[in-house]
C-alpha cells in the first residue's frame, strides 16, 4: 500500500478519472495546490463589507478595485508571481494575459456589468509577502443583496476553498443571512478567521458591544475563535492595530498549519465528491435490480416522488413571481403617494431658505443658489426614499428566497427518506445553496428640460428689478420643487423596477438550478437503471460489470482517503 503522500495523490488521480467534468476541474485544481503546497483562502461575506479592501491590505498595495458600492462581479484569485499581471479566463475556455490596470474593466460591475464580457474568473500574479508564504487569496462577489445572483463560478468558490476569512462589519452588525452564510463557510472550510471590519465607525463602547455580539453569533453557529475588529481601509492607508493583530495571527497560521490544513481540506473535498458518485452508482444498481412486482412498484413510486420534487420547482417559480408582483405593486403605490408628499416637504424647506439666507439676494443669485439647494434637497429626499424601498425589496425577496430554500430542503429530506424506505439506500442529497450580489449603477438627473421659452423666462427673472425680480425667482423655484420631486422619485422608481425585474429573473434561474443540483444525479441514475431493465441480458450484464467496477474504484478511493487520515493521525501522535 502506498505511503500517506502517494495514497492521497493516488486517491485524487483515481477520483479524477471516475468523476464528472465538473468534478475533474475541481480535482485538477486541488492536485495543483497540493503539489505547490498552496492553501486556497476564500475571503467571504456579504456585499459592502470591505472584502476587496481587506485583500488589498493583506497584499500591502491597492490592487483589487474597491469602493463604497458593491464592485466585485467576478471571482478574483491573487497568487504569488515575480511578473505582476492578470490572467483572464473566459467562459469559452480561452485565456488572456493583461496588465493589472485592466482589473477594473473585467472584475467589477461598473466595468463589466452583468459580466457581459463573459469572464469566468481572473487570477492576479504579484510579488507580495503574504502570497510568498504559500497562499492564494480569493475575492468573491459579495452576497446578501437582491439585484443579481452570483455566477456559477462564485458559488463553486465555496466548494473549492481550503480555509476562509469571513468579513463582517461592526456597523451594521451581523445579520441573519450572514449567520447562515457563516455556518455554510465554516462547515466547508478547515479553518475560518472572523474579521469585524469598519470598526472605526463606532466608539469604544459601541465596538466592544459589536465584538461581543459577534462572538455570541459565532457560538450559536458552533464557530469559536477570536474576532478581529479592524479598519481595512485604515490599514491600507497607513496603520491599524486590529489589522496588525489579524495579519500576525494569519501569517503564523500559514507558517504552522498551511500544509496540514491543505491535506485535511483535500481529503474532505474528495470525500464529498466520492460520496455523491457512490450514491449515483448505488441507486442505479438498486433500481435496475428491482425488475418486477412490488420491487418495480417501489422504483416507480420513488420516481414519482422525484417528479413531484420537480413539480415543486415550477410551484416555486410561481411563488417567486407572485412575491415580485406584490413588491412591484407596493413600490408603484408608494411612489404615487410619496412623490406629492415629498414635493410639499421640499417646498417648505426651500421656502425657509428663500425667505432666510436668500431673502435679500439678487434674482440671479436666488435662481442660481436656490436652484442648487433645490437640487440637493430633492436628490437627498429621493435617495432616502429609494434606499428605504431598496431595503424593503431586498427583505421581501430575501424572505421568499429563504422560504423556497427551506421548502426545497424539506422536499430533499423527503426524497432521502423515500430512498431509504423504498430502495433501502441512504443518499447524501446535497442541500440548496446560492447567494445574491448587487449590480448596476444609478444616478440622478436634476437638470430640467430647458426649451427656448424657459430660457427666455429665466433671463427675464434674473434681470427684473428689485423685490419684483426676487419674488418672481422665488415663485419659480417653489413651482419647480413638486415637479422636480416627482421626476426624481420617478427615476428612483424606474431604477428599482428594473432591479426587481432582474432579481426576479435571476431568482427564478437559481430556483431551477437548485432543484436541478439536488436531483440531477438521482434522475440520471434512474434513467440508467431503466435502460438496464430494457437492455438484453448480455448488455445488462456488461453494464452491471461496469457499475461494479465503478463502485469498486470509488470504494478504493475512500479506502485510500481513510488510509491517509490514519497515517496523518499517526504522524501527529509520533510528532
Amino acid at each position: 500500500m502506498p505511503n500517506g503522500e502517494s495514497a492521497l495523490a493516488t486517491a485524487l488521480a483515481e477520483l479524477t478519472v471516475l468523476g464528472t467534468e465538473r468534478d475533474r476541474e475541481l480535482l485538477t485544481a486541488l492536485r495543483d495546490r497540493l503539489d505547490a503546497v498552496r492553501l486556497r483562502v476564500l475571503v467571504a461575506g456579504e456585499a459592502k463589507r470591505g472584502k476587496s479592501t481587506l485583500v488589498n491590505a493583506l497584499l500591502r498595495r491597492d490592487v483589487l478595485p474597491s469602493g463604497v458600492t458593491p464592485l466585485t462581479a467576478v471571482t478574483t484569485t491573487a497568487r504569488h508571481g515575480d511578473d505582476p499581471h492578470a490572467v483572464v479566463r473566459f467562459l469559452d475556455g480561452h485565456e488572456e494575459k493583461h496588465p493589472l490596470s485592466v482589473l477594473a474593466d473585467v472584475v467589477t460591475e461598473r466595468g463589466n456589468p452583468r459580466n457581459r464580457r463573459g469572464v469566468a474568473d481572473v487570477t492576479v500574479y504579484l510579488d507580495a509577502p503574504v502570497l510568498a508564504g504559500g497562499v492564494e487569496l480569493v475575492d468573491t462577489p459579495g452576497t446578501g443583496s437582491v439585484f443579481q445572483w452570483g455566477t456559477e463560478t462564485a458559488r463553486e468558490a465555496l466548494n473549492s476553498m481550503d480555509a476562509a476569512v469571513f468579513v463582517l462589519t461592526a456597523d451594521p452588525p451581523v445579520s441573519a443571512s450572514e449567520r447562515d452564510l457563516l455556518a455554510e463557510v465554516a462547515g466547508l472550510s478547515v479553518t475560518t478567521f472572523t474579521v469585524l471590519n469598519k470598526a472605526d465607525r463606532l466608539d469604544q463602547a459601541g465596538l466592544a458591544e459589536a465584538v461581543e455580539f459577534t462572538r455570541q453569533v459565532l457560538d450559536e453557529t458552533s464557530r469559536s475563535g477570536p474576532v478581529y475588529p479592524m479598519s481595512a481601509r485604515a490599514a491600507l492607508d497607513g496603520d491599524d492595530a486590529g489589522f496588525a493583530a489579524f495579519e500576525a495571527d494569519f501569517t503564523a497560521y500559514l507558517s504552522s498549519r498551511r500544509k496540514s490544513d491543505l491535506r485535511v481540506s483535500a481529503i474532505a473535498q474528495a470525500r464529498r465528491i466520492a460520496s455523491s458518485l457512490l450514491d449515483e452508482v448505488a441507486l442505479t444498481r438498486r433500481a435496475a435490480e428491482m425488475r418486477a412486482g412490488d420491487a418495480a412498484e417501489r422504483v416507480r413510486r420513488f420516481g414519482a416522488r422525484l417528479d413531484d420534487v420537480m413539480v415543486r420547482s415550477r410551484d416555486a417559480v410561481v411563488v417567486a413571481d407572485a412575491e415580485s408582483a406584490r413588491l412591484l405593486f407596493a413600490l408603484n403605490d408608494a411612489a404615487d403617494a410619496d412623490a406629492p408628499r415629498l414635493g410639499r416637504e421640499i417646498t417648505e424647506r426651500l421656502t425657509s431658505v428663500l425667505d432666510g439666507e436668500l431673502r435679500t439676494a439678487t434674482p440671479a443669485e436666488i435662481q442660481r443658489r436656490g436652484g442648487e439647494r433645490l437640487a440637493k434637497l430633492t436628490v437627498a429626499a429621493a435617495e432616502s426614499w429609494r434606499q428605504r424601498w431598496r431595503e424593503d425589496i431586498e427583505q421581501g425577496l430575501a424572505r421568499v428566497d429563504a422560504r423556497l430554500a427551506a421548502d426545497l430542503k424539506a422536499e430533499l429530506d423527503v426524497l432521502r427518506d423515500s430512498a431509504a424506505e423504498l430502495l433501502g439506500l441512504d443518499l447524501a442529497v446535497p442541500e440548496p445553496g446560492g447567494r445574491l450580489a448587487e449590480s448596476r449603477g444609478f444616478f440622478y438627473n436634476t437638470a430640467g428640460d430647458a426649451g427656448q421659452t424657459e430660457l427666455l423666462a429665466g433671463a427675464v427673472r434674473r434681470w427684473l428689478p428689485g423685490e419684483f425680480g426676487r419674488r418672481a425667482a422665488r415663485e419659480h423655484l417653489r413651482r419647480e420643487a413638486p415637479d422636480l420631486a416627482e421626476r426624481q422619485i420617478g427615476r428612483a422608481r424606474g431604477d428599482l423596477q428594473y432591479r426587481l425585474a432582474e432579481a426576479t429573473r435571476a431568482l427564478v434561474r437559481v430556483v431551477e438550478q437548485r432543484y436541478a443540483d439536488g436531483t440531477d444525479r438521482i434522475r440520471s441514475a434512474l434513467q440508467a437503471a431503466a435502460a438496464l431493465r430494457e437492455a438484453s441480458a448480455a448488455e445488462a450484464g456488461e453494464k452491471k460489470r461496469e457499475l461494479a467496477e465503478r463502485e469498486a474504484g470509488l470504494r478504493h478511493v475512500t479506502d485510500l482517503l481513510d488510509q491517509t487520515v490514519s497515517e496523518d493521525q499517526a504522524t501527529r501522535r509520533g510528532g
